[in-house]
């Protein structure tokens, strides 16, 4: 069975799967091909028979989801978005720049007017290379929805000539660090009408639920901590909510379709799963319906048969537990990937002195072979002594009473558990571990 997926950079990837394949299956395989292991953060999205936009359920079959006959037209696209400085690989952030890009152009992701002076600069550096009179063109009026004045054009063309041998990866780093800070950003926006018939659009991001009018006004905002319950009937989908007054308050939103209802609920629920829960409890993965087959099945053979089960939701790691999934992978597959720096920096630490140095001599001083065994073990040295969050400084900190140290002093001061083994942090401790470069010309002897 073919799909087609539509990368967000609009190259379309020929998939084949078994015809019974579920839509885990597809992901799997893109992701494969793209050299991503952070493939919670993803889904796949197709077009209802209304035009809404909907998620594939992973966990359930491709076939049954979809209309019509394969081949079937699906798009790769960002699920969860996280903070820039959690995404492990590079691939994965370009995919995230290039959602994020791709919403920015369309409108559907606005920014304030100095944010776009920035990204407008970024954008040209990483598509038109360093500032060239001849050739820049940029994105300020698609970014903001303003005119581009000479004094703003001015404030980009300095900004596009400070950026000067910016690579690629880095750009796109710089890119999503603003973009990450906008009010709106992972936010997935549902067309509704409320129970007086007007129209609204329901945003779902991670820190609550945003109403706005059709044109993006703000109108009210929900937090998680005040909703009791999200349930769907049909084209209609019920949030119950608790007021000031600690009285409930039941909003109604009606949608096109039942499938579009299901959408909405999914969004809600998956969205504070992922970003607010420890762990995806058993009664949000376990939820399941099913056809009148797998009725009869359930009621003559056996209630837990799994014929005709189709699930809920098929969200299975919080944000929590896919970065500690994705890191301990990127371990065991023997790959380090670090969040890009400026590329114009001086060396910082004493590792990035050695490593620099190491470059130029080594092949003056070591047969080819010797050097890309040396490179390994640094490499190797470098992923073990950076901080497992930043992944930028040194480990220089010990939390006690647990004793674990995989953290710079200014992660771990923001920490109030351990996060290899959980246990509550009565303080940090400084410590001194062997210097980079010690340890290098241990190597090297």
């Amino acid at each position: 069975m073919l799909c087609y997926v539509t990368r967000p950079d609009a190259v379309v990837m020929e998939v084949e799967v078994d015809p019974k394949a579920n839509g885990e299956d597809c992901l799997n395989q893109v992701c494969k091909r793209l050299g991503i292991i952070e493939g919670d953060y993803f889904g796949l999205q197709f077009s209802g028979n209304k035009g809404e936009n909907l998620w594939l359920n992973l966990r359930n079959r491709i076939s049954q989801q979809m209309d019509g006959l394969a081949p079937f037209r699906l798009k790769l696209k960002v699920k969860f978005f996280v903070e820039p400085h959690l995404i492990l690989q590079e691939q994965t952030r370009h995919m995230f720049f290039l959602h994020i890009k791709e919403d920015l152009l369309a409108g559907r992701l606005r920014c304030s007017p100095e944010q776009a002076v920035e990204l407008s600069a970024l954008l040209a550096q990483m598509e038109f290379g360093d500032y060239s009179v001849n050739t820049a063109t940029y994105s300020f009026q698609e970014l903001c929805a303003k005119e581009l004045d000479t004094a703003a054009l001015e404030s980009i063309i300095a900004k596009h000539k400070s950026l000067e041998g910016l690579s690629q990866a880095s750009g796109e780093y710089q890119f999503l660090q603003i973009v990450s800070t906008l009010e709106t950003y992972g936010v997935e926006w549902h067309s509704v009408r409320d129970a007086e018939g007007q129209k609204l659009m329901v945003g779902i991001g991670p820190e609550g639920i945003s109403l706005c009018k059709e044109d993006f006004s703000p109108i009210n905002r929900i937090m998680y901590p005040v909703i009791q319950m999200a349930t769907q009937s049909g084209k209609n989908v019920y949030l119950t909510i608790t007021k000031e007054s600690g009285n409930s308050l039941v909003l109604l939103f009606k949608v096109v379709s039942t499938r579009a209802a299901s959408g909405l609920y999914r969004a809600i629920t998956e969205t504070h799963a992922f970003y607010r829960c420890d762990t995806v409890t058993n009664a949000v993965m376990m939820q399941y319906s099913r056809d009148l087959k797998g009725h009869l099945a359930s009621f003559f053979l056996n209630d837990n048969i799994n014929v005709g089960k189709k699930y809920v939701f098929d969200i299975r790691r919080t944000s929590k537990e896919a970065y500690d999934h994705a890191r301990r992978a990127l371990y065991n597959a023997g790959i380090v990937d670090l969040v890009p720096g400026s590329d114009r920096s001086e060396p910082s630490s004493p590792l990035k002195t050695s490593e620099s140095n190491m470059n130029c001599n080594s092949c003056e001083s070591l047969g080819c072979q010797q050097s890309k065994a040396l490179q390994e073990k640094l490499r190797k040295l470098k992923e073990a002594m950076l901080c497992m969050l930043c992944c930028e400084e040194e480990i220089n900190s010990a939390f006690c009473p647990c004793g674990h140290m995989v953290c710079c002093e200014g992660c771990a001061t923001q920490l109030q558990s351990c996060p290899v083994c959980r246990a509550s942090v009565k303080h940090v401790q400084h410590v001194f571990l062997p210097t980079h470069t010690s340890l290098l010309n241990l190597t090297v002897i």
